[in-house]
């Protein structure tokens, strides 16, 4: 039985202490009165409610180091500026700095063109120099020690908490800093940067970062304000699994339950489903019956009425559900290796080709006029009109084992930089740069078709791909076999893929659902190895979602909070709600809790245990 609650008034349940419990409603956001500057220097100088910070830059010169400081510029031949912008010249290039503001932001943009008659190497730092500090976060991580480094290029930031309040955000913007970017603390200095930019000769590089001053002082206050400033909060509309049609007999990890299949029935693939409470299903190759995973013999192998045949089943089970199919870019199977891909090998420095960590897995590039690039095409056209499916997952969606490729073609601003003299080692590719011109193409083809898209990776990776994915409302999530994992997607879709690696049981899944709120996250389950076999569970009142703010043990979303801790909470407003409550065993069960009107708004008084959890939904 479940139970649906509208709270109005109800006795406090006996584990909650009155007046312990905060207020926990959606805050508005604030346009923050700080004012920022370029300074005599060249640094980007912000005041807030007499906290100061000078964003201090470093460039790198062959040798020694140009920088722009609060009192002067260094290395620089030559420099102008009119406090929002300048421009300097240093040896072999021209700089010109323009910086912006908006509510909660100063966007600062650095056009660099190449003056000499060769490729520059140009090592790119921004630093904020504090000598107490409260905390400090690397791409969403605390780090403890007083050095550390980081490189995600979706949580690209670098947020600092001085120990007199504030804190400062620093976000890494366009793509080619994304890619190459690397967030790093060093002797009281915490700042982002990129350690592998090349500009050609003749060429202007834009790099664009942003900077976030607050008056609070704590990560999530930071991430919600640059979700806020990248327009990521919008609808996930609902749960997520896998599912294939498997022979009669493949185990899960429960001695009780086979995975489903080929040959399970309606009604056995609806109680899943409903258990899961989940609509979207990912199908998966069959290698079980001759079917490859993916690569290029696939093609040729698969096997699409089976699957047709699977998804009638699955769509009479659960009318609602919508069908994706595996997809990848990138894998290929040397035992089933196709012809004409001998260009597209994504290779390593000492010239042999990367894998998936295994020889017999080699990696290949899908780059625009390829043969990989077309036999992919292939793959999805295929997807398209022969499975007939709703939508693609893609997985490993940016890069798989290898983020760089040391071969032609250069992708025109990637190489290795010697760390003492400044020179060129070698030129590289950014297997996401690279790639990214052919992959857009494909995700615009998506769009085109009316295919919906989910991606494995975290999210876009790059500004020009989030930009897409916004527009189309595509998702993201990011595998959590360390569920700290769950950290990349903070600014992106935060949502995680269930544990396949600690996941055992029930139990086990239901706990690490309620874990992912932990980080503010949602969750979607894997494959069927582990499952709700017997029971709905509080994944049921999960979605849709619509993002509003990301926090540590709760996540508020327009449609409903959902929580781990307790609390007193509200939507900010006189909205009313259903409560739903479960136990640390993951079952529903009967809970009463105090609703409370308090200045024109409605809060309800939520208490839970350990590993219990709450949704709210606003009726």
């Amino acid at each position: 039985m479940m139970w649906k609650f509208f709270v109005m008034a109800a006795l406090c349940s006996a584990i909650t202490l009155a007046g312990e419990n905060p207020y926990i409603e959606p805050k508005t956001p604030e346009k923050m009165p700080f004012s920022a500057t370029l300074t005599p220097g060249g640094a980007v100088d912000i005041t807030l409610d007499g906290q100061r910070y000078v964003v201090k830059a470093d460039f790198s010169l062959r040798p020694g180091w140009a920088k722009f400081t609060e009192d002067k510029a260094e290395g620089f031949t030559a420099m102008t500026c009119t406090g929002k912008e300048l421009t300097a010249e240093g040896s072999g290039f021209k700089l010109v700095r323009r910086i912006e503001m908006t509510d909660e932001a100063i966007t600062v943009t650095d056009r660099i063109t190449n003056t000499s008659s060769e490729n520059l190497p140009l090592m790119y730092r921004q630093y904020v120099t504090i000598d107490a500090i409260k905390e400090y976060r690397l791409c969403g991580y605390r780090i403890y020690s007083s050095h550390g480094a980081g490189n995600d290029s979706i949580n690209s930031t670098t947020i600092v908490m001085p120990e007199e309040g504030g804190s400062l955000g620093m976000l890494a913007l366009n793509d080619v800093f994304r890619v190459h970017f690397k967030a790093f603390a060093r002797r009281k200095s915490y700042g982002i940067g990129d350690d592998e930019l090349v500009v050609k000769p003749g060429v202007t590089q834009e790099m664009s970062f942003a900077l976030f001053p607050s008056r609070a002082s704590d990560y999530y206050s930071q991430i919600n304000a640059m979700r806020r400033y990248l327009g990521v909060n919008y609808e996930i509309p609902c749960g997520f699994t896998y599912m294939a049609p498997n022979p009669k007999g493949v185990k899960s990890l429960h001695p009780d339950y086979d995975q489903l299949g080929k040959d399970s029935t309606v009604e056995e693939i609806r109680d899943r489903l409903n258990y899961k409470s989940v609509d979207y299903v990912c199908d998966l190759a069959v290698p079980l019956l001759g079917e490859p995973h993916q690569g290029s013999a696939w093609l040729e192998l698969c096997k699409p009425q089976l699957h047709r045949d699977f998804y009638k089943k699955i769509r009479e089970a659960r009318p609602t559900v919508k069908i994706f199919h595996f997809f990848h870019c990138f894998i290929e199977f040397k035992d089933r290796l196709g012809k004409g891909f001998e260009n597209d090998k994504c290779l390593l420095p000492n010239g042999n080709q990367a894998d998936y960590r295994n020889p017999n897995v080699p990696l290949y590039l899908p780059i625009e006029g390829g043969k990989w690039a077309e036999c992919k095409e292939k793959t999805l056209d295929k997807l398209k009109n022969d499975f007939g499916v709703d939508g693609i997952f893609w997985d490993e969606f940016p890069y798989s084992a290898a983020r760089y490729h040391y071969g032609a073609p250069w992708d025109g601003v990637s190489a290795d930089i010697d760390p003492r003299t400044h020179e060129i080692q070698r030129l590289k590719s950014s297997v996401p740069l690279i790639t990214l011109p052919w992959r857009k193409r494909m995700v615009e083809w998506i769009a085109d078709n009316k295919l919906m898209l989910i991606v494995n990776g975290g999210g876009a990776y790059t500004r020009t791909m989030m930009e897409f994915f916004k527009k189309n409302k595509f998702i993201a999530f990011r595998e959590t076999g360390a569920i700290s994992n769950l950290y990349v997607t903070h600014l992106s879709t935060p949502i995680g893929l269930a544990d396949h690696i600690t996941e055992r049981n029930e139990k086990d899944c239901y706990h690490n659902i309620v874990k992912h709120l932990d980080y503010g996250c949602v969750y979607f389950y894997y494959h069927e190895q582990v499952a709700p076999f017997t029971h709905e569970t509080i994944t049921k009142h999960m979605f849709p979602i619509t993002p509003i703010e990301l926090h540590e043990g709760y996540i508020i979303g327009k449609e409903r909070i959902l929580t781990n801790r307790p609390g007193i909470y509200g939507f900010g407003d006189a909205s009313e709600a259903e409560l739903y409550f479960y136990n640390a065993d993951g079952y529903e069960v009967e809970r009463k809790a105090k609703a409370i009107k308090k200045d024109g708004k409605l809060y309800y008084e939520i208490a839970l245990g350990e590993m219990e959890s709450c949704a709210i939904v606003r009726k």
